[in-house]
């Protein structure tokens, strides 16, 4: 069994999206009983699957940062490229 996580502070956006996505988003949340905002949070998170977008990420100054605000997602460990628990690898200290 998972353990449930405290939920994050969430803030009130503005954006427009089509009548057909707020269809899709309406009746899946019915379906699978979660809030619309839950879905999709969720659904968001997957985009740290694309490799393109977390090689991009691992390019930006600001990545300590995103790593932060990201780091109780599940799939947090891909912005590591493949690092575990934030170890830099002996290799890249002795390099610089």
């Amino acid at each position: 069994m998972k353990y449930l996580k405290p939920k994050t502070a969430k803030k009130k956006v503005t954006w427009n999206i089509s009548e057909k996505t707020l269809t899709i988003l309406s009746y899946y949340s019915k379906y699978s009983q979660y809030e619309e905002d839950e879905i999709v949070d969720m659904f968001m998170e997957n985009l740290l699957t694309d490799d393109g977008f977390i090689d991009w990420i691992n390019k930006q100054r600001n990545r300590k940062k995103i790593e932060a605000i990201l780091q109780d997602c599940e799939l947090v460990t891909a912005l590591k490229g493949g690092e575990e628990n934030g170890e830099t690898k002996e290799t890249d200290k002795q390099e610089r």
